[in-house]
């Protein structure tokens, strides 16, 4: 996939984390650091130009399993779903040290 490549920074909670996905995403400010936003948002991205684009998620070691998972649920649903859609994403996930 060709396109914008976008940096996910590690951060160790999942406040943290989300913000973070927000912040490479350049989110609206009514974006909040919930799981539920995080997939409106994702949904969404009309405010970015339009073709891919690839998340690359540096994962914390410090996230804990469960949120870890969680996120990365909505990152994957959230990526499906833009399969058809004007700004279709990937993410890569790598665990930072």
């Amino acid at each position: 996939m060709s396109g914008q490549v976008r940096d996910i920074a590690p951060a160790g909670g999942k406040s943290e984390t989300i913000t973070a996905i927000y912040q490479a995403v350049e989110a609206p400010s009514w974006a909040r650091p919930n799981l539920d936003a995080l997939a409106d948002v994702l949904r969404d991205l009309s405010w970015l130009p339009e073709g891919p684009l690839e998340l690359r998620w540096s994962i914390s070691p410090d996230l804990a399993e469960a949120d870890r998972v969680a996120i990365a649920s909505v990152l994957a649903q959230s990526s499906q779903q833009s399969a058809d859609s004007p700004r279709p994403f990937t993410v890569h996930t790598q665990h930072s040290r």
